[in-house]
């Protein structure tokens, strides 16, 4: 399911039902519809910002600990990193984060429903 969320200030920004879930889930709200008046805004932005900054911290961490492990791997074992195709929750933010931003310089608010 899709989780639309819309402002005057920017485009429709589309969401993954449990990437919204997870977006949302810090400030108690449910994905089936809802809003973040202006006042919010600055709370929001901030709480998600730091969202995106633990979680590219705790990609590199598992980056690292997987390097090591590989290095420390038996004689043998192929040590090349394993490719891994996933996107990043960072990147899932990044459009409604452009979007909230542009809703707080245009004293907008944030709506969305699924």
């Amino acid at each position: 399911m899709l989780v639309t969320f819309k402002s005057k200030a920017a485009a429709d920004v589309l969401m993954l039902d449990r990437h919204a879930q997870k977006a949302l889930a810090p400030f108690g709200k449910c994905t089936a519809i809802g809003y973040f008046s202006v006042g919010e805004l600055d709370n929001v932005i901030g709480v998600l910002e730091a969202t995106t900054v633990e979680g590219k911290h705790h990609a590199a961490t598992l980056a690292l600990a997987q390097d090591i492990e590989l290095h420390h791997a038996a004689e043998g074992v192929n040590h090349f990193p394993q490719v891994q195709e996933a996107v990043d929750f960072s990147a899932h933010l990044f459009p409604l984060l452009e979007m909230m931003r542009a809703a707080r310089r245009t004293d907008s608010v944030v709506t969305w429903n699924s």
